[in-house]
Parts: C-alpha cells; structure tokens; sequence
C-alpha cells in the first residue's frame, strides 16, 4: 500500500482528536454530576422548606393524578406549592427578599425554566420542568462538528509540502505517478477529517443526552447546513495544501498566516459593508473580492431580512450559493495542488 504512510498520519490526528473529544467529554460528565447533584436541584429547596420545624405540610391528590404539597410557613412567612407528576413539576414559593433560598440557583435540564418576581414586597419563585422533549437540529450537530474539523484540517493541512521537506527523494522511489501519489495522500487526509466530525457529531449527541432527552429533526435547509459543515474543512484544507505545495519550508507560516488572512477577510469586508465614503467602498470591494476564494468566509454567518424573515446568509451569499462555492474551491485547491506538486524539484 503505497499511500501507508499517509494512513499512519491520519491514524495520529484522529488520536490527537481523540485526546481532544475525551477531555470534552469529561468536562461535560463533571458538569453533569455537579449540575444535577441534589444542592442544585429544584426539588432540594423544597423539600428543606418541608423540614422545617415550624412547617405545616399537606398532600393532597387531584383528579389528574398530580400530587399536590402545600407547605405553609407561618413563621418564616414562607408559603410553597409544588404540584407533580411523573417528571412534570411545578414549585410555586412566596418568601421574604431576605431569604438566602430567594436567590438559590438552579442547574438542570433544558426543559427547567425560573420565574422570580416581587409582589407586596415579598419575593415569588417558580421553577417549572416541562418534561417534554427538545428540538435539536441535525444541521446544528454537524455546524457544531464543522470546528473539530477545521482543527483536523489544519493539523493535516499541507501534506505536499511535509514531502518536499526532506522527502521527496523517497516519496519519488515509489511505484506510483506522483498525481496519483498527491491524489491518494490528498483523499486519505480528507477521509480522516470526515471521520474526526462524525466523531464530534456522536460526542455532541452524547453530551445533550446527558441533560435533555433531544428530538432531532431536519428540514429542507438541513442538507445545505451539513453540506456546509462538511465541506468548509475539506475547502480549508484544500486551501492549506495548494498554498504550501510548492515549499520546502515554513508550512507552519503559511498555516498560521492563512487563518489570520482567512479570519480578516471577511471581518474587513462585513465591516466596510455600509461604508459610504469612497475609501470604505473600496476597501469593501476587494476583501470582498477575495473573500470568495477564502474558506472560512463560507461559515461566518449574519442574518438579513428578506421576504419579510430572518434569513441565515455567509460572508459570501445565501447558504445553498455557499455550498456549492465550497465543492469548487475544494476542487480547484486540491488541483492546483496536485498540478504544483508534479514541477517540484529535488
């Protein structure tokens, strides 16, 4: 297998990644125990409410099934209501402003909400857990994996030019045309920083198992979001590998020059964009210019009005004009890669 050496280098950034989504992984478990942990659970002010000494407590059930506590405190001048059933709940507490549980901070589930407001002087909180389920968009958990790939792009961003770094020779001894050579290295890369969003895009879902039971859903738009998510990486990477391809040195000068260029482009160009002196348009029109032939422009949104919505649109144009802008350049950067690569020379 002639492209091995290639796999060996995706197989230690996926490790590296790996390392990466661990350590996300673990923060959020900590996160999870800690916010669901009893001191920060709705249900933890209620009941101390309950166990105080001067608390008359009744329970009743209603017609519905839901079980209703009344909690009246005469002496504290607390008064709590808390109505359940099954996981659907609601605590309704009036209690003096200078009650430490007035300010108590809740942590849990999506589905939790807090209401505090002031009536006559005294201090009212309701905490509601609806227990229904949380649309999650399968576009935003492939938006959200398009970062870990731009990462994955990067490290791997510029493999032509790691081979002219004192590998040429041998990359030259193989039995192989070098396009081909460029080709099989260029797919191999692009394979793992697929690989390493489908690992993100399992992490997240993990992750908002852990707080909310998700109902996931896609739309018409959902196609272009995680063609977007998909392809702004292998475009970036692409990008990376065209620009170093015919250098021997300073692959790390170029990768770290072009995320500063990539990340300026469109910032100047959204910037100058109302710009009414000739200088601002200008200055508008050329990174504006440029800004179709950068990347990363493609994922940095902004929302406009249009046909009397909210419309979500990248530096560049609308969602789907971004897509297929992201399939060229792809293609066109991995091209002239390739096409760079043949005239090196030893």
């Amino acid at each position: 297998m002639y492209y091995y050496a290639e796999v060996l280098r995706g197989t230690r950034a996926l490790r590296v990644i790996a390392i990466i989504l661990g350590v996300f992984l673990a923060l959020a478990l900590i996160f999870r125990l800690w916010a669901l942990s009893e001191e920060h659970h709705p249900e933890a002010m209620f009941s101390a409410l309950q166990s105080s000494p001067t608390a008359h407590v009744t329970t009743r059930t209603l017609a519905d099934g839901t079980i209703e506590t009344t909690v009246s405190d005469p002496v504290k001048h607390v008064r709590a209501v808390m109505d359940r059933r099954g996981q659907v709940f609601r605590v309704d507490v009036t209690l003096p402003p200078t009650n430490p549980m007035t300010h108590y901070r809740y942590y849990s589930t999506g589905d939790l909400s807090v209401d505090r407001s002031n009536r006559g002087g005294m201090s009212h909180v309701v905490v509601t857990r609806q227990g229904s389920q949380n649309n999650i968009g399968i576009g935003i958990l492939f938006a959200i994996s398009c970062v870990i790939g731009l990462v994955t792009a990067t490290m791997l961003g510029g493999v032509l030019a790691k081979e002219n770094d004192g590998h040429l020779e041998l990359a030259w001894t193989k039995p192989v045309s070098r396009e081909r050579l460029a080709i099989a290295s260029i797919t191999v890369d692009m394979a793992t920083i697929v690989v390493s969003q489908l690992a993100m895009f399992a992490l997240t879902l993990i992750v908002v198992l852990m707080f909310v039971w998700p109902h996931l859903y896609a739309n018409a738009l959902t196609p272009w979001v995680v063609g977007l998510a998909v392809l702004a990486p292998l475009a970036w990477y692409a990008c990376l590998t065209a620009f170093s391809a015919s250098l021997k040195r300073g692959l790390g000068l170029v990768c770290g020059l072009g995320w500063l260029a990539a990340l300026m482009v469109p910032s100047i160009a959204g910037a100058t964009a109302r710009s009414s002196s000739d200088i601002g348009i200008t200055i508008h029109t050329i990174f504006q210019s440029i800004a179709y032939i950068d990347p990363i422009a493609y994922v940095s949104f902004h929302g406009s009005v249009e046909g009397g919505g909210l419309q979500m649109r990248t530096a560049v144009g609308t969602i789907e004009f971004s897509v297929l802008m992201l399939l060229v350049l792809t293609i066109v950067y991995a091209t002239l890669a390739v096409l760079q690569w043949r005239r090196v020379e030893a």
